[in-house]
C-alpha cells in the first residue's frame, strides 16, 4: 500500500527488534512487514525477537511454530523466513516481562528499537483484565525498554477511540481526562467508584477505551527519557471483536437492524498501513539534538480521516450484496431492515424481523426436545444484543480524526478496500467458522450462533 523505503531512510547500525503481540493478528502483519522489507533489501535488521507468553497447553516456541509460523499471513516471503526470528519466552503481565536475570541482560544489551502489539481488544472484558493486559503490559514493557542500552525508539500500538466522540477535529494528543489516570485507578482500586461511574466522568463507552486511555496517560508519565511514540489506529478485521463483529452478523444473515446513523464515517484503515506506519514510525531518522527527558512522546494517528472513511450505510450494503450472492452465503442469506437512530423503528423492525424469528426457533427446538436447538438459539439473540450494545456508539458518530502525515496512497479506493475485507473476513473467519458449527449439528432446523 505504500512506497519501499530504502535503508537511508532508516538510522543504521544493524538492528536488534523486540516485538510483543506477534500472535494477533496486527503482531503478525507487522512481523511479515519487516521480514519481506529485509528480504527486498529495504530495511536491515540482525534478529528479530518475539516475546510469546507460555499458554497451558504450548509453551512459547510451539505458539509460534502452530499459531504463527504456519499463518498464511506469511505465505509471500521465502522459505526459511523465520530463521532469522528467536522467541524469547515471557509474560508481560509480570515485572521484568516475566524474564530471568541472564535472559534480561542479554536483551538489555541487545535491543535497538521495540514495537509493542500486544493488548486486549474486547469490549464486554472486566476492567480489571483489560487494565492488566494494556497499562500493565505496557508499563512492564516500558520498564523493560528503560533498561535497553542501545534504545533507539519504543512504539506503543493504541486505538484512536481513547478519545470520546465530541464535535469537532480530533488532533495527535493525548486525550483528556478528568483527573490523572493515578487518581482514576486509585479510586477503582479502594472501591470509591466504580467502572460504570468512571466512564460516565471520561465520557468511554467501554471498558476496553477507557483501558487504553489510562495506559496511553501512563505511559506518557513514565516515559523518563525514552524515545516513545504512541501509535493510535482505528480498528481491523481480526476477530468478531473488532469492525468484524457487526460485518461478520450481518454476513451470516442473523443481524437484520442496526442501530446507528448511516451517513457516519467510520474510520477503517488497511492493517497493511498499519504495519506500514509503524515500522516507519520504529526507524525514522533520529535526530541527535533532541532532549528525551524533556521532549514530550510523539503522537502518530494511523486514520483514514473522514476523506477516506466508509459510511455506515456503504459498509452494511456492501456485506449485503456480497454475501447474498449464491457463492458467498454461508448460513443464512443476508438481509438488512433498518439502519438509522430513530428507536420506534429500531426495535419495531427488531422484534419482528429478528427478535421473533430467532425465538420461533426455539420454540420449536424446546417443542422437539431439541435442547442444543434451543440453548443455539438464545445464544444467538445474546450475541446479536451483544453487537448493539457493543457499537452503538461508534456507528452513531463520525470521529474527524486529523493526523499531521496522510497515511492512505493518493489512489486508495474505499470500495475496491471493502472488497479486500470482505474476501478476507470470509475466508479467513466465517468459512472456518461456519464449517465448524456445521460438523458439530446433529439435527436439522438449528440456527447456529452468530
Amino acid at each position: 500500500m505504500s512506497e519501499a523505503v530504502s535503508a537511508a531512510d532508516f538510522n543504521m547500525p544493524p538492528t536488534t527488534i523486540l516485538l510483543t503481540g506477534v500472535t494477533g493478528f496486527v503482531g503478525k502483519v507487522v512481523l511479515e512487514e519487516l521480514i519481506r522489507r529485509r528480504e527486498a533489501k529495504d530495511l536491515q535488521f540482525d534478529r528479530i525477537l518475539v516475546l510469546i507468553r507460555s499458554s497451558r497447553n504450548q509453551n512459547a516456541f510451539e505458539r509460534f511454530v502452530k499459531g504463527v509460523a504456519r499463518s498464511r499471513c506469511f505465505s509471500r516471503l521465502h522459505n526459511g523466513w523465520d530463521r532469522d526470528v528467536e522467541v524469547v519466552p515471557g509474560d508481560l503481565m509480570e515485572p521484568n516481562c516475566g524474564l530471568g536475570a541472564n535472559e534480561l541482560d542479554n536483551l538489555a544489551t541487545r535491543v535497538t528499537h521495540i514495537i509493542h502489539c500486544a493488548g486486549c481488544v474486547a469490549f464486554d472484558t472486566s476492567l480489571n483484565v483489560l487494565l492488566a493486559e494494556n497499562v500493565t503490559a505496557s508499563l512492564n514493557i516500558l520498564q523493560l525498554s528503560q533498561k535497553c542500552q542501545n534504545l533507539q525508539r519504543l512504539v506503543v500500538t493504541s486505538t484512536a477511540y481513547v478519545t470520546p466522540y465530541r464535535k469537532g477535529p480530533i488532533w495527535e494528543q493525548l486525550a483528556p481526562l478528568p483527573h490523572s489516570a493515578q487518581q482514576i485507578l486509585q479510586d477503582l482500586h479502594d472501591g470509591r467508584k466504580d467502572a460504570d461511574q468512571i466512564r460516565s466522568e471520561t465520557g468511554h463507552p467501554n471498558n476496553y477505551t477507557l483501558a487504553k486511555c489510562l495506559a496511553e496517560h501512563f505511559v506518557v508519565q513514565r516515559k523518563a527519557s525514552t524515545p516513545l511514540t504512541i501509535h493510535p489506529f482505528p480498528g481491523w478485521i481480526d476477530s468478531f471483536a473488532a469492525l468484524g463483529g457487526p460485518v461478520s452478523a450481518f454476513a451470516l444473515g442473523g443481524l437484520k437492524v442496526l442501530h446507528g446513523d448511516p451517513r457516519a464515517t467510520l474510520d477503517v484503515v488497511p492493517v497493511d498501513v498499519v504495519a506500514d506506519c509503524l515500522v516507519r514510525e520504529a526507524f525514522q531518522r533520529q535526530e541527535q539534538t533532541i532532549d528525551y527527558e524533556t521532549a514530550p512522546a510523539k503522537i502518530v494517528q494511523c486514520v483514514s480521516t473522514t476523506q477516506d472513511g466508509q459510511s455506515t450505510w456503504d459498509i452494511v450494503a456492501s456485506t449485503i450484496h456480497y454475501f447474498e450472492r449464491p457463492e458467498n452465503i454461508l448460513l443464512y442469506k443476508p438481509k438488512g431492515w433498518y439502519i438509522g437512530t430513530d428507536d420506534r423503528f429500531f426495535y419495531f423492525y427488531e422484534f419482528f424481523f429478528q427478535y421473533l424469528p430467532i425465538k420461533m426457533t426455539e420454540l420449536r427446538s424446546l417443542m422437539t426436545l431439541d435442547w442444543d436447538g434451543a440453548a443455539k438459539a438464545r445464544k444467538t439473540l445474546v450475541r446479536l444484543g451483544q453487537v448493539d450494545t457493543h457499537f452503538r456508539y461508534f456507528v452513531e458518530h463520525t470521529y474527524d480524526y486529523r493526523c499531521s502525515t496522510k497515511v492512505l496512497p493518493s489512489d486508495f479506493d474505499r470500495n475496491k478496500y471493502m472488497q479486500v475485507i470482505l474476501d478476507g473476513l470470509k475466508e479467513n473467519l466465517l468459512v472456518p467458522m461456519v464449517e465448524k458449527i456445521k460438523a458439530k449439528q446433529t439435527g436439522t432446523g438449528n440456527i447456529s450462533s452468530v
